[in-house]
């Protein structure tokens, strides 16, 4: 897809106004699908960064625990 008035499917470029009611409604369902899965990417990645932050974090409070012992 390359606009709102234009998409590309299999090399052809079709008006988005020439669609019939359920092309358009198929088309709707993609444009919006897409966006969700930009969506859940987009906090996917804020999850994981929390997860690696925290995760590091665990492990260095472990590590400290480990070191303290052994001076002990």
């Amino acid at each position: 897809m390359t606009d709102n008035t234009k998409l590309m499917y299999n090399d052809v470029e079709y008006d988005v106004s020439d669609l019939d009611d359920r092309e358009a409604y198929w088309h709707a369902q993609v444009k919006a699908l897409r966006k969700r899965i930009a969506n859940a990417r987009f906090e996917l990645d804020q999850l994981v960064a929390a997860e690696r932050s925290f995760s590091s974090t665990l492990i260095n409070s472990l590590s400290k625990e480990t070191n303290n012992d052994d001076v002990a």
